[in-house]
């Protein structure tokens, strides 16, 4: 994910106004996810996408395919209003999903549709995650910014809300796809991926120099 720098005022004072009991904080967060197009892209080759694998910590020995989704998440304060102590946010995720198919294999061919299928599969995972995002928002929006937890702070750093509001929301998005990739990303799925057309992709793969 892809965290903007703050253009807000860094820091509001919390004040609890009048004689009587401190009034309740009214706070929302209001989440819009938008999907950016899917683009397959079978220009790169093998080569190249066992490097593209390897610098995102997910090395193999020879990458057939790879699914990336860059993801921006910014976090807009709309409204910081500390006399009638309303804290109004935006979370606004976007997406950019792509998808790799080596270039070794021509399109249309049988391993070409495995290989796409595969990350296809990692799509649909990926999907599913950034749809649990606005439950997975609200919740760590009570939490951050519980009205205990504004009531006692005294002060609120907005930047230091919004970054530790970054790191909790990319661990959450993490913790729903992360699990599920695995299901497919491991060498039995491999071997039987390997298998398929016939034996038609690892012959390629033999005569790929790595």
């Amino acid at each position: 994910m892809a965290f903007p720098p703050s253009t807000l005022v860094p820091f509001l004072v919390l004040l609890c106004l009048g004689s009587g009991p401190c009034a309740a904080w009214n706070v929302s967060n209001r989440v819009v996810v938008t999907h950016g197009p899917l683009v397959i892209d079978h220009t790169k080759s093998v080569r190249q996408i066992t490097q593209a694998q390897a610098q995102g910590g997910f090395a193999a020995s020879q990458g057939l395919g790879l699914f990336q989704n860059r993801v921006k998440t910014e976090l807009v304060f709309d409204q910081t209003d500390l006399k009638s102590k309303r804290l109004a946010m935006t979370t606004r995720i976007t997406t950019t999903p792509i998808i790799y198919v080596a270039s070794e294999f021509s399109e249309g061919s049988c391993p070409y549709d495995v290989i796409l299928g595969h990350e296809l599969t990692h799509q649909r995972f990926d999907l599913a995650a950034l749809r649990a995002m606005p439950e997975e928002i609200r919740a760590i929006t009570q939490t951050q910014f519980s009205p205990d937890a504004l009531d006692w702070a005294g002060t609120l750093s907005l930047d230091r809300a919004r970054s530790r509001f970054y790191q909790e929301t990319q661990y959450a998005y993490e913790a729903r796809a992360l699990p599920h990739h695995q299901t497919i990303d491991n060498p039995a799925s491999y071997r039987h991926l390997s298998a398929l057309c016939n034996g038609e992709i690892t012959r390629r793969l033999a005569g790929i120099k790595p």
